[in-house]
């Protein structure tokens, strides 16, 4: 009878109690982050801050500059409309609707679309930031489209007349089904995985999408309110002073809004392209869009997640 060697059986001995190495061990690691450019956080609060500075101008065009001017012959009179009202029938009704709007749709969804860039927060935790922002802006528009829609009624004017309008009839339909889609995938488990993690994509590019209508439309409300106040080519005799081509205060400020609202929304897109260019870990991978924020347990059991 053949006799193993002692070596030989020790050797087997030891190869039976070797384990297989496990999935996660044999995945490859995950390439380093790459160094964060010296520009990244000088941008990143240029992109905070400058939807800010709207919101804060807006609040004092339409607080206290707010001016118009009546032509009547040669004679120029300036009519203030600044200040804020809910009373029936009350003009001042109408500058809610600017600084809503600001608020909600400008300031609250630009924060928004930074929230997984800039934030030093898990990706759950920005995650519910994120639609907090967005839900906190519906509610804020929702209120300044009442706004307007009551000034118009209370005055006998038509709704949804100009280009202005439209767009930000447009605006509301895209941002809509963005909001509810969003919910449906990304925090209750609507969707499959590979449809949540398939869709982000579009998602992300229709948020980007209705952000740059979102300005373009505030422009247009910017330059309309400026056309109806007349206010940035007054010519005839204003305060007892003959004036060629005066530039009021209200003019100056309406432009000063439309050129911080245009930087606002190019700091915004390149901080989101240089991150999308240049990964970091917060904003790199897909696949944390595969569980949604509310899920059962089972579904992030197989998933390979644990939610405390």
């Amino acid at each position: 009878m053949a006799m193993t060697p002692p070596d030989a059986a020790t050797s087997e001995e030891s190869s039976s109690l070797v384990k297989p190495p496990s999935p996660t061990e044999l995945a490859p690691s995950p390439p380093p982050p790459l160094p964060v450019s010296v520009m990244t956080k000088p941008l990143h609060i240029v992109a905070h801050t400058l939807p800010a500075l709207a919101l804060v101008l807006v609040g004092i065009w339409m607080g206290s500059v707010l001016t118009s001017y009546v032509k009547s012959g040669d004679i120029v009179t300036p009519n203030k409309l600044a200040g804020f009202s809910w009373a029936y029938a009350d003009g001042h009704v109408f500058n809610w609707h600017p600084l809503l709007m600001t608020f909600g749709f400008v300031f609250c969804s630009s924060q928004a679309a930074l929230v997984y860039i800039t934030l030093p927060f898990p990706h759950e935790t920005n995650k519910k930031i994120h639609l907090a922002l967005h839900s906190i802006a519906a509610v804020s528009a929702l209120v300044g489209s009442i706004a307007v829609f009551r000034f118009h009624n209370e005055h006998k004017i038509t709704n949804l007349y100009s280009l202005h309008s439209w767009l930000g009839a447009l605006v509301w339909f895209i941002f809509v089904i963005q909001w509810a889609f969003g919910v449906y995938a990304y925090f209750y488990p609507g969707a499959s995985p590979t449809v949540r993690a398939s869709s982000l994509p579009y998602h992300i590019g229709g948020g980007i999408g209705v952000l740059a209508l979102i300005y373009a439309t505030a422009a247009t409300g910017v330059l309309e309110k400026l056309s109806f106040n007349a206010s940035c080519n007054v010519s005839g005799a204003l305060n007892g002073e003959e004036v060629v081509g005066f530039m009021a205060s209200d003019c100056k400020l309406g432009n000063s809004i439309g050129l911080v609202l245009a930087l606002s929304l190019v700091a915004v897109i390149v901080v989101i392209i240089e991150a999308k260019l240049a990964p970091r870990p917060s904003f790199s991978s897909a696949t944390s869009e595969t569980v949604p924020l509310v899920s059962n347990g089972a579904a992030s059991k197989q998933q390979g997640y644990h939610h405390a």
